[in-house]
């Protein structure tokens, strides 16, 4: 999308319209280099353009003061985004091969391993999995991964994973605690 800033000539009265270029989505920045959404944020997380906030991989504020793109955060859909100006598109451009070869070489065999075991899983099934079906599918099968291990594989922040795991570890709280509990006696 095409970013201009619009600034009043106050010797004439009217609006200047300056254009700052094309600015493009995080999204859209993965597509161009072939990755999904999830792992464009890892990578760039990695690299160091993308902050965790709140759950979420968000554009640090110190890059919008420095026009390195724009935050959208109160929207009408309620789901924020961040948009990358051509200057920052241009540093990524740089610095993305090196940063895939080093969070690749980073990944231990085992968590290889279990990102490979994931996708099998996946392409197994009809539908897709959710985030939180994929943590449990992944503390299920691979129990010594670590949480920011998880997050890795799945391109999430490990706050999510460890939400997910407390929430697991609940439900199965109250599964083994149903199965402890006596039925009533119907004898009457």
């Amino acid at each position: 999308m095409l970013y201009v800033r619009e600034t009043l000539d106050r010797q004439t009265g009217l609006l200047a319209i300056n254009t700052m270029g094309e600015f493009i989505t995080v999204t859209e920045l993965g597509k161009k280099y072939g990755v999904g959404p999830k792992r464009a944020r890892v990578i760039l997380h990695h690299m160091g353009v993308l902050a965790a906030e709140a759950g979420r991989y968000r554009l640090p504020q110190l890059f919008v003061e420095r026009e390195l793109g724009r935050r959208h955060d109160h929207l009408r859909s309620g789901h924020p985004f961040d948009v990358l100006s051509p200057k920052c598109q241009a540093l990524i451009a740089e610095a993305w091969i090196d940063t895939v070869t080093d969070l690749d070489s980073e990944a231990t065999p085992t968590v290889r391993r279990a990102e490979e075991a994931l996708d099998a899983f996946r392409s197994t099934r009809r539908s897709g999995l959710s985030t939180q079906e994929a943590v449990c599918w992944l503390c299920d099968h691979y129990p010594r991964l670590l949480h920011r291990q998880i997050a890795e594989i799945l391109g999430v922040t490990a706050q999510l994973v460890s939400r997910f795991t407390k929430v697991r570890a609940k439900q199965k709280q109250i599964k083994i605690a149903r199965k402890v509990q006596t039925l009533p006696n119907l004898q009457d």
